[in-house]
């Protein structure tokens, strides 16, 4: 089922962060330049932006959301030896989209092609993937904004992210989305008892249930 492209209206006033000290939009070569820092962040035009997890906003994932994750991995891992078709990385890991204005993403769980890997930067480099991964994940929970999934999505669009699978915990099901330059398209919906099949890498499939195991 085709949908069309989410219509995204950026706001910096609403996605600039409540952050002491900061006052004005970051660099590449400040972003660059920076310590590491393992919390969970988007970059909007610049300014980081924090990722806030489950019904309470918690600043630190759930341990729900952490398992989900981690399970996603390890099934992508495995995939990964058996095919060796490229690799997978979890968050937090960004993606860029844009230069200047500094934007960049952190999917929950991603896969890239090793043609993709061998464009990006060596693995000790900390810049950003660019070419993007083929493959993301985002988990979700009822509190999050539809708006803001929206936006990711167009944003992994804009980049040449080619699927998309949008994980409901509560739902316990999962959205695989195909991206191309013309539309956003559902290729299936997946739930209990189901296997999920990438759209992209055929051979990638993993089970609903071992997504949700606990």
């Amino acid at each position: 089922m085709a949908v069309a492209a989410p219509k995204v209206t950026k706001s910096r006033s609403r996605e600039k962060p409540d952050v002491p000290g900061i006052t004005r939009p970051m660099t590449y070569e400040e972003y660059m330049a920076g310590p590491e820092e393992m919390a969970r962040y988007d970059i909007i035009d610049g300014w980081k932006v924090y990722r806030l997890y489950g019904e309470k906003q918690l600043p630190n994932p759930t341990r729900q959301h952490q398992r989900i994750a981690l399970n996603l991995a390890e099934q992508f891992r495995a995939f990964e030896r058996r095919e060796q078709q490229g690799e997978t990385l979890v968050a937090p890991c960004d993606v860029r989209i844009t230069l200047r204005p500094l934007r960049s993403r952190q999917p929950d769980v991603l896969f890239i092609s090793q043609a993709r890997l061998a464009a990006n930067a060596p693995a000790d480099n900390p810049a950003p993937l660019s070419p993007a991964p083929e493959l993301v994940v985002e988990i979700v929970s009822p509190s999050d904004k539809p708006s803001v999934l929206a936006a990711k999505i167009a944003d992994y669009r804009a980049v040449d992210v080619q699927e998309v699978w949008v994980v409901r915990a509560e739902a316990q099901s999962v959205e695989v989305l195909r991206l191309s330059i013309d539309e956003i398209e559902t290729v299936a919906e997946y739930g209990p008892g189901q296997t999920v099949a990438s759209a992209v890498f055929s051979d990638l499939k993993v089970a609903v249930a071992d997504i949700f195991a606990v």
